[in-house]
C-alpha cells in the first residue's frame, strides 16, 4: 500500500543549516519581489502627488485671468513697486463738454433769491446790473405720484339693448389700483435694479408714499407676465431667424432645485429661455431644429448636437485655460501654452486689423487654413510622444470641434469668443443672487422673459421704463415689428 505523498516544507520550516544556498537564495527572491513591489507603489503614490499637487495648485492660484470666476473674487492686489504711475490727470479730459454743465435745457420753475439787508451789518444793500449768478438743479417733487379717480356712468343702448361702462384709459387695469407707469418703474426696480419684493414695497411706500400690499405686488407681476408674452414670442422667433447667435447658460433654482436659464443673443434682441435641464434638447428648443445661422458657442457637449451652417467656439475660455499652463509645474503644459497662444493671437489681431480697415476680406480668408496648419502641427507633435493629462486635454478638445475654431477669420462678422452671451446673462446671475431663485413657475418664467425684454431694449437703444409702460398699456395688442438694422 502506497503512503500519501508528503507536502513539502515551507520556507519556515526549513532548516538554514541543513538547506544552506538554497535557503539563503529564496530569502533573496522574497526581498527582491517585496522591494520591486514598495519601489512600484511608491512611483504610483509619487504619481498621485504629482496629480494632488496639481489640482491643489490651480485650486489655489485661480484668478479671472486662469479660470471663469469674476474679477472681483480676485481679492486686493499689491502694486508693483517697479510699476510707473500714470502721468495721466483723473478726471475729464480737457474742453470735455459735460452732461449737466450748462444746464438740462428746460425750466419748470424760475426762483429770485432776492437779498434785503446785508449778512454782516445787516444794512440795507442795494443790487447790481453785472454778476447775476444762474444754478439749475433737478430736484424730487414732494408729491411723486398722484392719486386719479375715473367716474364711469352705466350706459344702455335703447337699440340694441347693450350696456355697459366706458373704457379705461390707457395704462390704467381694470379692478386694479396702480397704473401703467408706476407699474414699469416698479418692474424696472425689481428687475432692472435688482430689488427684493419687500424692497420695492420700501420704495412704493417710503419714497412714492403710497401702500401696497403683498398681493397687490404679486398681481402687478402677473401682469407683466401678460404684457411681455406677445413681445417675447416675437423676439423668440427672431432668434430663430438665420443670423449670428451667441448661445450660453447659466443655473438657476426653483424652490430650490437647480434648473438652467438658456440665452441666446443677436444684435437686435436677446432670448432667455427657462429649463429643467442642460441638455441638447433645449438648445433645439430654443435656436429650433432647423437653424441656419451660424452659432457661437463655449464647448459643452449639449451645442454639439445642435444642426447649423457654421460654429464658433469660444476662444476667451481656451484662452484662460491656456493661461493657466502657463504657471504649470510641468513642462509640458508651458511648452503647450507657449506654442498655441501666439497662434490664437495672430488670428485674432487679424480679425481685429480687418475690421480697422488694414485688412481686405480675401486676406483674412487665406489666413484660416494657414493657423489651422499651425494648430494641427503642434498638436500632432507633442514631446516624449505625448502630452500631459491638462495639455492632453485641450488637445483632444481642439481636434474633436477642429473646424469649429476659426470660423471668424471666413466670416468676420462672426466674434472669436461668446462673451455677448455672457453679458447678456450678467444681469440673471446678479438677480440670482440678490433673490436665490424663484418660488414658482411664473416667477422663473418671468424673469427670464423681464431680461430679455431689459436686453433688448438696452440693444435698441430704448428707454425701458417708457417700452414696458407702452407693453403694459397695450395688453393683447400686436407686439412690435423688428426690422433689420
Amino acid at each position: 500500500m502506497k503512503k500519501p505523498p508528503q507536502p513539502e516544507p515551507t520556507l519556515s520550516e526549513i532548516d538554514p543549516e541543513e538547506q544552506g544556498a538554497r535557503y539563503g537564495y529564496e530569502r533573496y527572491c522574497e526581498q527582491r519581489a517585496e522591494t520591486e513591489r514598495l519601489t512600484q507603489r511608491v512611483k504610483e503614490l509619487e504619481e498621485q502627488f504629482e496629480t494632488l499637487s496639481e489640482k491643489l495648485r490651480k485650486l489655489t492660484r485661480r484668478t479671472s485671468e486662469t479660470s471663469s470666476q469674476p474679477p472681483s473674487s480676485d481679492g486686493p492686489k499689491k502694486p508693483k513697486r517697479d510699476q510707473q504711475k500714470s502721468q495721466r490727470k483723473r478726471g475729464p479730459k480737457y474742453n470735455h463738454p459735460g452732461t449737466t454743465r450748462h444746464g438740462f435745457g428746460w425750466i419748470d420753475h424760475s426762483v429770485l433769491l432776492d437779498m434785503q439787508s446785508c449778512p454782516i451789518c445787516g444794512g440795507a444793500v442795494e443790487r447790481q446790473p453785472q454778476g447775476t449768478k444762474r444754478q439749475q438743479v433737478a430736484e424730487l417733487v414732494p408729491e411723486l405720484v398722484e392719486i386719479w379717480e375715473y367716474e364711469r356712468p352705466l350706459y344702455r343702448c335703447p337699440a340694441c339693448e347693450w350696456q355697459g361702462y366706458q373704457d379705461l384709459p390707457l395704462g390704467c387695469r381694470e379692478g386694479f389700483s396702480y397704473g401703467g407707469r408706476l407699474s414699469s418703474v416698479v418692474g424696472w426696480l425689481g428687475y432692472g435694479g435688482n430689488l427684493s419684493w419687500s424692497k420695492q414695497r420700501y420704495v412704493v411706500e417710503s419714497i412714492f408714499g403710497i401702500p401696497m400690499s403683498q398681493g397687490s405686488l404679486a398681481k402687478l407681476h402677473q401682469w407683466f407676465c401678460e404684457a411681455l408674452q406677445p413681445a417675447y414670442e416675437h423676439w423668440w422667433s427672431w432668434i430663430q431667424q438665420p443670423g449670428v447667435r451667441c448661445v450660453d447658460e447659466t443655473s438657476y433654482r426653483l424652490n430650490g432645485v437647480n434648473h438652467w436659464l438658456w440665452i441666446a443673443t443677436a444684435p437686435e434682441c436677446c432670448v432667455l429661455f427657462f429649463a429643467p435641464t442642460r441638455s441638447s434638447a433645449e438648445v433645439n428648443a430654443l435656436l429650433g431644429g432647423e437653424f441656419a445661422g451660424v452659432l457661437s458657442s463655449d464647448c459643452w457637449s449639449a451645442y454639439g448636437p445642435q444642426s447649423a451652417a457654421a460654429k464658433q467656439k469660444c476662444w476667451a475660455h481656451i484662452e484662460r485655460d491656456l493661461k493657466a499652463l502657463t504657471i504649470s509645474r510641468f513642462p509640458e503644459n508651458r511648452e503647450f501654452a507657449q506654442r498655441i497662444l501666439p497662434i490664437i493671437q495672430t488670428a485674432r489681431q487679424a480679425h481685429r486689423d480687418y475690421h480697422w480697415g488694414q485688412f481686405s476680406l480675401g486676406e483674412l480668408q487665406a489666413l484660416r487654413p494657414i493657423v489651422e496648419a499651425e494648430l494641427a502641427h503642434v498638436l500632432e507633435h507633442p514631446p516624449n510622444g505625448r502630452w500631459t493629462a491638462d495639455s492632453q486635454a485641450l488637445s483632444n478638445r481642439f481636434r474633436r470641434y477642429c473646424s469649429d475654431w476659426f470660423t471668424f477669420l471666413s466670416q468676420p462678422e462672426v466674434n472669436p469668443d461668446n462673451n455677448d452671451a455672457e453679458r447678456g446673462l450678467r444681469p440673471v446671475v446678479i438677480h440670482r443672487n440678490v433673490s436665490g431663485g424663484a418660488r414658482s413657475e411664473w416667477g422663473a418664467q418671468l424673469v427670464a422673459m423681464m431680461v430679455s425684454f431689459l436686453e433688448s431694449m438696452r440693444r435698441q437703444g430704448e428707454n425701458a421704463v417708457d417700452q414696458l409702460f407702452e407693453l403694459l398699456a397695450s395688453s393683447g395688442c400686436s407686439p412690435p415689428v423688428l426690422l433689420p438694422g
